[in-house]
């Protein structure tokens, strides 16, 4: 038997966060940019309204309707 305890190493305190007031007017302008940032991600990816130049588009190339 062993009759010393075990070292136990201290634990590090959590990092103190500043109590930071965020205006609400902030997070709404941040929510909608995100979100149009988002519907312009979506637009871009799309068949028709892709990165392609319009010329190309308009040549012999096919579209989605398969014409």
């Amino acid at each position: 038997m062993c009759g010393s305890a075990p070292k136990i190493k201290p634990v590090p305190q959590a990092p103190q966060v500043g109590t930071e007031v965020i205006d609400d007017a902030a997070i709404a302008t941040r929510d909608r940019e995100k979100a149009r940032a988002r519907l312009r991600a979506g637009r871009q990816s799309t068949i028709l309204a892709g990165s392609a130049p319009p010329a190309a588009m308009a040549g012999g190339l096919k579209t989605s309707t398969g014409s």
